[in-house]
């Protein structure tokens, strides 16, 4: 008869403590790591969101805001498309485009956040007119938890995403 082997309760007991600090010390990174997706994918949501209301601008042959609104009791910043100078980010078909609503999460703050004085656009509103070159300037910066800033920039004649410092997330610096 053979004898047979196994891990005795020491040996498992040890394995699992040399895991369990392995985990320990690799979270911080994957917690980094979701950070910085979480403002990547922000900033390509707000850049394409105001991207489609200048579309929406073209196509309807009407001025379309876009209003960004702060959660009252949380750090939550919602953005919705308007044909109105004023709508509630929050509140449903207060925001309409052509009957449609189009309405986002801009940050969650959480993981993204929009500090004070980060959206430079007059009124929290973007808008967009018909004629070329109608376009209220402004920018706004998101910020994750390790206080890395993506800057998305209305000019006048463009709209681009940038890096605030040096060249990072694969944007160029501003």
């Amino acid at each position: 008869m053979k004898k047979q082997r196994a891990f005795t309760l020491l040996e498992l007991l040890i394995s699992l403590s040399l895991l369990m600090i392995l985990i320990s010390i690799a979270a911080p990174a994957y917690h980094h790591l979701f950070s910085q997706q979480a403002l990547i994918t922000s900033a390509d949501k707000l850049y394409h969101f105001l991207v489609l209301a200048k579309s929406q601008s073209i196509k309807l042959n009407k001025k379309v805001y876009v209003h960004f609104c702060k959660h009252p009791t949380t750090n939550e910043w919602r953005m919705a498309q308007s044909e109105e100078a004023s709508c509630d980010c929050f509140s449903k078909n207060s925001c309409l485009v052509n009957g449609a609503q189009f309405n986002e999460q801009l940050s969650d703050g959480k993981l993204v956040f929009v500090a004070e004085g980060g959206i430079t656009f007059t009124g929290l509103q973007a808008s967009y007119s018909t004629m070329r070159f109608s376009v209220n300037t402004g920018s706004i910066t998101l910020t994750d938890n390790s206080n890395q800033k993506l800057k998305i920039i209305q000019s006048v004649t463009r709209l681009r995403i940038c890096a605030l410092g040096n060249t990072k997330l694969g944007y160029e610096k501003c």
